[in-house]
């Protein structure tokens, strides 16, 4: 007869599901909307320093 023992972990599931909270949901998703606007930000002032470099050097250009 075999025997088990009972008291190691296993990887068997259990059937039990962990469903966050509707405030954790809320939660995520403003962190989701905080870092997408920081990214396009981020982004918008990439391109305004481009543009300022262009422009800088244009006028440097310009005064020769």
């Amino acid at each position: 007869m075999t025997t088990y023992d009972l008291t190691q972990k296993t990887n068997a599931s259990t059937g039990q599901r962990i469903v966050p909270s509707h405030n954790e949901i809320r939660l995520q998703n403003l962190e989701d909307k905080v870092t997408s606007q920081s990214e396009r930000l981020e982004h918008i002032v990439k391109l305004l320093n481009e543009l300022s470099e262009k422009k800088s050097t244009s006028w440097d250009n310009s005064r020769i």
